[in-house]
């Protein structure tokens, strides 16, 4: 679905995580750093600064996600980041999100996570727990660690305090297809279907999400990782829409533009310099997602709002780039994600805001 505001906001509460997930290089690989900055936490304060400046600049995103290239969770204040969202944005943001393991995540701060979501018309939140696998083994296999049984734990917890609570919490249940989990897709879906079922009735939209693993901005094994997803999700039987208590999701989409068995595939304009805003945790502002070694960065917040960065001569300049078919950089080596689309709005309101900078479309 397409974004709406300014896209997909990303915060990231931190880069540590406490796995070592085959499908993820920096973790996997045991990366001294993963942008090349040293690992950190976001200042608490420095978000309630951003927050101000986005109320202040009346700023809007479809919804805004905490996570990026660390797991949130261990993050000690993420309920304090997530709550001052929540209490102050109001409907600039549709809902809230935070991607976790789940492996922290234990029962007191699920509850203080909970907590601003109780009784509130502001947005709503999602909880998307990343799994991966149906049985302990497959797990340690492709996570790096056995803790299958305690996120297992902490879910289900999730779901009792939510409808204890009346929280305003849906949840999302994620697994990756991947070398050595390809067999436990219909396993993992009818168990947290039948937990769901006993547990979580109520006006929640809860969902189980099979996703395709993304290789490298579309390189070398990308063509055979959607080969594995497409043939695992057929011999499961899997099909998108409602299965009893939850919503099966399908990610239909190649994750890239060109990818290493569509090479020659038309290349467009990168719909994430427009709505994938990327904030890592020491406050720098990045145009991309898919940008981790930070190439796009375009300012730190902590100096310059979000709006004078996002609309500014950088981000502009690298827009018209891409207008203009050149990718260079980070660019070139990526194969522009897909799941979005650059469209004629974006690409005239790009082209007007180069005109009121003085900028020269390249040709």
């Amino acid at each position: 679905m397409q974004p709406s505001g300014a896209g997909v906001l990303q915060v990231e509460p931190t880069d540590h995580c406490n796995l070592r997930c085959r499908m993820c290089a920096p973790h996997h690989e045991g990366w001294e750093t993963v942008h090349g900055i040293p690992r950190g936490m976001l200042d608490p304060d420095l978000w309630d600064a951003v927050l101000d400046t986005f109320v202040r600049d009346d700023l809007r995103f479809d919804h805004i996600i905490f996570q990026w290239l660390g797991d949130p969770s261990l993050h000690p204040e993420l309920p304090r980041l997530v709550g001052s969202a929540a209490n102050r944005l109001g409907d600039r943001v549709g809902y809230l999100r935070v991607d976790t393991n789940a492996i922290v995540l234990r029962p007191a701060r699920i509850d203080a996570l909970l907590a601003p979501f109780v009784g509130s018309d502001g947005p709503p939140l999602l909880v998307v727990v990343t799994i991966d696998a149906h049985t302990p083994a497959t797990y340690a296999h492709v996570k790096g660690v056995d803790a299958l049984r305690g996120v297992r734990r902490h879910v289900r917890h999730l779901v009792r305090a939510r409808s204890r609570l009346g929280a305003r919490v849906n949840l999302q249940l994620q697994f990756v297809v991947q070398e050595g989990n390809e067999t436990e897709l219909a396993d993992f879906l009818t168990y947290w279907t039948d937990l769901l079922a006993c547990q979580a009735q109520g006006p929640w939209h809860d969902e189980v999400m099979f996703k395709r693993l993304s290789v490298g901005g579309g390189g070398p094994g990308q063509a055979a990782a959607d080969a594995r997803y497409e043939a695992a999700v057929a011999k499961a039987g899997l099909k998108r829409g409602p299965q009893g208590p939850v919503h099966v999701e399908l990610w239909e989409n190649r994750p890239w533009q060109q990818d290493d068995a569509h090479a020659d595939a038309p290349r467009g304009p990168c719909p994430g310099l427009w709505l994938t805003p990327v904030i890592r945790h020491d406050g720098a502002l990045l145009m991309c997602c898919a940008d981790l070694h930070s190439e796009l960065t375009l300012g730190n917040l902590r100096d310059t709002s979000f709006r004078a960065l996002w609309e500014g001569r950088q981000a502009t300049a690298l827009r018209l780039a891409h207008l203009a078919g050149r990718f260079d950089g980070v660019c070139a080596g990526c194969g522009g994600i897909n799941w979005y689309e650059t469209t004629p709005e974006m690409v005239a309101a790009a082209r007007a805001r180069g005109r009121t900078l003085g900028l020269e479309e390249p040709t």
